[in-house]
């Protein structure tokens, strides 16, 4: 690690802390907003120019070694959980929640949060969003630009809108 590099991770670390987040790397332009509760684990990162937000009474938790990649927008209402080791790419979107609430003809509303789980070491490709209430299982990849609305099992590659199952990843990496 040249200094220039060394010098960009001890601000990034630093920015943590001012942040009341020991151990966790935050990139400049990051916005954290909201008053629900932020369970950012050391050794996880948040990228520059991410924007998260944390409703009341939501928890948003990033585990060791996970990563919430450059532009990303992380919207949580009820529950977002990021596994150990999981990586968000570039402008991916996960919303646990419709903003709004849809009423059905008998004038019930329809629940419009979810929690979203991403289990350990999942992948997700750029420009994906992540719908309400999907849980996408350990080792999964998801392909860029897709639309993930349901479950995803443990080692699948999904890809498209909505996201389908087109393949087996046995692990990934750079």
């Amino acid at each position: 690690m040249d200094i220039r590099q060394a010098r960009k991770h001890f601000w990034d670390y630093a920015r943590g802390v001012l942040r009341g987040h020991p151990g966790v790397r935050i990139q400049r332009g990051v916005k954290l907003d909201g008053p629900g509760t932020y369970d950012l684990h050391r050794g996880s990162m948040i990228a520059a120019g991410a924007q998260v937000y944390v409703g009341p009474g939501a928890t948003l938790t990033v585990e060791h070694g996970a990563k919430i990649g450059i532009r990303n927008i992380v919207n949580v209402a009820s529950g977002v959980a990021i596994g150990s080791g999981s990586e968000l790419s570039w402008d991916v979107q996960v919303l646990d929640t419709d903003f709004h609430r849809i009423y059905g003809a008998d004038g019930t509303a329809r629940p419009h949060t979810r929690r979203i789980i991403l289990e350990a070491r999942t992948l997700i490709g750029t420009g994906s969003i992540i719908l309400k209430g999907v849980t996408i299982g350990t080792g999964a990849v998801v392909g860029s630009g897709s639309v993930v609305r349901r479950d995803v099992p443990p080692q699948a590659i999904v890809a498209g809108n909505p996201a389908e199952v087109v393949g087996h990843a046995e692990s990934w990496g750079p």
